[in-house]
């Protein structure tokens, strides 16, 4: 009889031949962390793009006023943004008295015995429209003036502009506060085309 010598071996220890495998998946909660910490990075570096870097284009156009584009660039690049935000929004304003006024010509047909009411507002409305309406004119055409002064003569033009920015911007403001009871009265009806 033999005696067969039989060693005991021990087992070998487990080589980690996986970067990511251990016994408590401390690299795999390390790697899904860095990607979570990266995602919230870039979703965070997206949306502070939109929100402050990236550049909406230039309008250009008027809704109730036929002007040069070119007029509105060079108001907003070379005279003042804020006679170009305040000419905007003399536009918006002017645009919304537009449909307001449509919006009361249906309601005048639709009751035509309450015609009284309707044409008090109508009127009173048309006043406003046309004020804003004129004031706007007023300053783009003043712009313009200082616009061909600038294209023929750099240094008068721009001595125009620097005179006479500040000037156009507050008539726009004037303008706008003058009439801020029949807008915020717009604004605030709900049934009113805003």
């Amino acid at each position: 009889m033999q005696v067969s010598s039989k060693r005991s071996r021990k087992p070998e220890p487990h080589r980690l031949t996986h970067p990511f495998a251990n016994a408590r998946g401390g690299a795999v909660g390390l790697a899904i962390a860095l990607v979570l910490v990266l995602s919230l990075a870039g979703g965070g570096g997206y949306l502070a793009y939109n929100k402050y870097l990236k550049k909406t284009p230039l309008k250009t156009k008027l809704a109730t006023l036929k002007v040069k584009e070119e007029l509105i660039r060079f108001t907003h690049d070379h005279v003042s943004t804020a006679l170009y935000h305040n000419l905007l929004v003399l536009d918006d304003i002017v645009a919304m008295m537009d449909r307001e006024l449509k919006r009361l010509q249906r309601i005048g047909k639709k009751f035509p015995n309450q015609k009284k009411i309707v044409a008090t507002q109508t009127e009173e409305l048309t006043l406003a429209r046309d004020r804003l309406s004129e004031v706007m004119a007023g300053v783009t055409a003043k712009v313009e003036k200082i616009y061909v002064t600038w294209l023929v003569d750099r240094s008068e033009g721009t001595g125009q502009i620097r005179s006479r920015k500040g000037t156009l911007t507050r008539q726009l403001a004037d303008a706008i506060r003058g009439e801020s009871a029949i807008v915020s009265r717009i604004r605030t009806n709900p049934d009113a085309a805003s």
